[in-house]
Formats: C-alpha cells, sequence, structure tokens
C-alpha cells in the first residue's frame, strides 16, 4: 500500500532482541508472536503482530507471515528473516539484523545533529523574510502606498500566504522525495541515478550501498541458498539502482560458470582494494571471513561517509542562508535608493 505505515529502526531494533532471546531460549514461535501482538500499543504495528500471529499459528513460517504485512517491514529484513528460518539460524539473523539497524541509527542521529544548527538558522532566515512581507504591507497601508522591498509582488497578508504557500510546498515535495527514495519507489529512479553522478554525494551513495551489498552477501553466503538467489538478495539489498541493475547480468554470468571475483570486477563498480580482498578469500576458500572482514570495514566507510554527507548538507544550507541574506540586502538597499531618488524634485 502507497501510504502504509512502516515499522520504525526503533521498533525494529527492540523486536530483533526479543525474537533472538526467546528463540535462543527455546520459546515456540507461535507464543513469541501472540506475545508480541498482546504486547503492541497500537496502530498499524498493532494491526502488523496480530496478522503475524494469526498467521503462524494457523502453520504460516515466519517469513511467509511478515509478508504479508505487505510494506510494514523492510525489503532486507525479509529477506534476512527468510534465510535465517531457511538455514535454522534465525535467532543469529536477528541479531545481525539488530546490529545493522542500530549501526544505521547511529548514523542517522550523527547525520542530523550536525544539521540541526544550520536548519534552524534556515528556519529563522524563512521566517525573517515572511515577517518582512507582511510588514511592509501593514506599513504601506498606512501610508496609503505599496512597499515591496523583494521586488515579487508579496506584500502584506497576500503576499504572506503565497510565500507560506511556496514555502510549505516546497518542503513537502523534499519530504515526499525522501520518503519516497527511502521506500524504493520506481519514480525515483532518474533522480537517484542523477545524484549518483554528483561528485560528492555520488560517491557517498555508492559507498553506502557497497556497505549494504558487502554486510548482505556475508550473511547470504554463509546460508544453504545457492550463490546465484545469495548474490541476488545482495544486489537487491544494496538498495542502489547501479546495483539493482546488475541482477541479470550477474546471475546470466554465474549460470555460465564465471568466478563471483571476475564478475564483480567486469561491473566496474567495484573498489579495487574490495576486488583484491574478495578475490583472495574465493581462491583461498576463506570467502567468509574475508566477507565478514569486509564488512566491518564497510559499515566503517559508511559511518564516515553519512559524516560527510551531514556537513555537505550543513554547507549547503548555509550557503543558502547566505544567498538569502545577501539577496535581502541588495533588495532593500535598492529599495530604498529608490525611495530616495523618487524623493528628489526632478
Amino acid at each position: 500500500m502507497l501510504l502504509s505505515s512502516r515499522i520504525t529502526k526503533r521498533q525494529l531494533v527492540q523486536l530483533c532482541h526479543r525474537f533472538a532471546t526467546q528463540i535462543e531460549a527455546g520459546v515456540d514461535l507461535r507464543t513469541i508472536c501472540r506475545r508480541e501482538a498482546e504486547r503492541a500499543s497500537r496502530g498499524a504495528y498493532r494491526r502488523a503482530m496480530r496478522l503475524i500471529a494469526e498467521a503462524v499459528n494457523k502453520g504460516y513460517a515466519l517469513a511467509d507471515a511478515l509478508v504479508l504485512t505487505e510494506d510494514f517491514f523492510p525489503r532486507l529484513f525479509l529477506q534476512i528473516v527468510r534465510i535465517g528460518e531457511e538455514t535454522g539460524k534465525l535467532p543469529e539473523a536477528f541479531r545481525l539484523l539488530a546490529k545493522y539497524y542500530e549501526e544505521e541509527i547511529a548514523r542517522r542521529r550523527r547525520f542530523w545533529s550536525l544539521l540541526v544548527w544550520p536548519l534552524f538558522e534556515l528556519t529563522f532566515a524563512i521566517i525573517v523574510i515572511g515577517f518582512l512581507i507582511w510588514i511592509m504591507g501593514e506599513i504601506g497601508k498606512r501610508g496609503d502606498m505599496v512597499l515591496d522591498p523583494l521586488g515579487f509582488g508579496l506584500v502584506g497578508e497576500r503576499g504572506l500566504l503565497i510565500y507560506l504557500t511556496i514555502v510549505g510546498s516546497c518542503a513537502a515535495g523534499i519530504a515526499v522525495l525522501i520518503w519516497a527514495s527511502r521506500r524504493g519507489l520506481l519514480w525515483t529512479r532518474p533522480i537517484q541515478m542523477l545524484v549518483d553522478l554528483l561528485p560528492i554525494l555520488g560517491d557517498i551513495a555508492r559507498t553506502l550501498a557497497l556497505a549494504r551489498f558487502t554486510w548482505a552477501l556475508s550473511i547470504t553466503s554463509r546460508s544453504s541458498l545457492d550463490v546465484r538467489v545469495a548474490v541476488d538478495l545482495a544486489l537487491q539489498a544494496a538498495e542502489h539502482p547501479a546495483f539493482t541493475a546488475l541482477r541479470r547480468p550477474v546471475w546470466a554470468s554465474i549460470q555460465a560458470g564465471h568466478s563471483l571475483s571476475r564478475i564483480f570486477e567486469s561491473t566496474g563498480l567495484f573498489p579495487v582494494d574490495w576486488l583484491d580482498a574478495f578475490r583472495v578469500g574465493e581462491e583461498s576458500g576463506k570467502l567468509d571471513e574475508v566477507l565478514e572482514r569486509l564488512s566491518r570495514l564497510g559499515m566503517e566507510r559508511a559511518s564516515r561517509a553519512m559524516k560527510v554527507l551531514s556537513v555537505v548538507g550543513a554547507v549547503m544550507v548555509t550557503l543558502l542562508i547566505a544567498a538569502i541574506i545577501i539577496f535581502m540586502i541588495f533588495r532593500l538597499a535598492m529599495f530604498y535608493v529608490g525611495q530616495i531618488y523618487s524623493a528628489i524634485p526632478q
């Protein structure tokens, strides 16, 4: 469902910890799901857990029951739970997921902590401009004149309403774009591909995607899944157009009997150091260990990438504020110069 609610990352972490602990303790899965449904307090989370509990009680596998909730759980979560259930390592799968989402929460917290002050400044600048539009209109009414220092025809209450509508529409558009990108909606693919071409943002996006791919591959490769399925799941887990576009050619190359290191190298998408380490692991028969190490390094790089992204975002917001201030100073100066010039007898 397009506008359906989704489970939060924090709820996911807590859910994964509870499932892992209870399954390891030998508690029956039907009992665990029933308790989770009873524990759920409200809204979409409660409906989802009740649906899961009812499905498991009817004999559904946990992975199949989770799918019944449609878009409530992230795709990566569903894939890893299915792998854990099929391989008999469900507690380990839940612990890995809990750690992954904990790290993701920490990265996002650091990201937004660096953006708080610039966003506050931007909000303050928007409020000041709105106040200026309104107050100039009020002053103009009393002097029976039109005072439009911004030069856009935005004056008084009507101008303020138009201004707030434009600002609100821009904010809503950005929010919808972020939401749609997180949901992986198809119409955001061109935008994601455009971001991928940008010098700094593109590098950050690929770094985050590679970290997700490596983490997922380190899990799927240790399961009893066919190598084609394992790699395909990892490519989907990357949540990046460049990686998902490789699904068919990679599948065909694996069927043709090519080694994974050769396949990944031919894509031109993977860093040289990553390929060298992967090749060593594949040739030495220690691919699981190498992937686990690459996964840790990938998460560290992802954390650094998120920090760089937050700095870039802060700089962009600061530059936007500076541009607004410079524009306001210029327009006000031109306005008052015009007023003075018009007051001089010709």
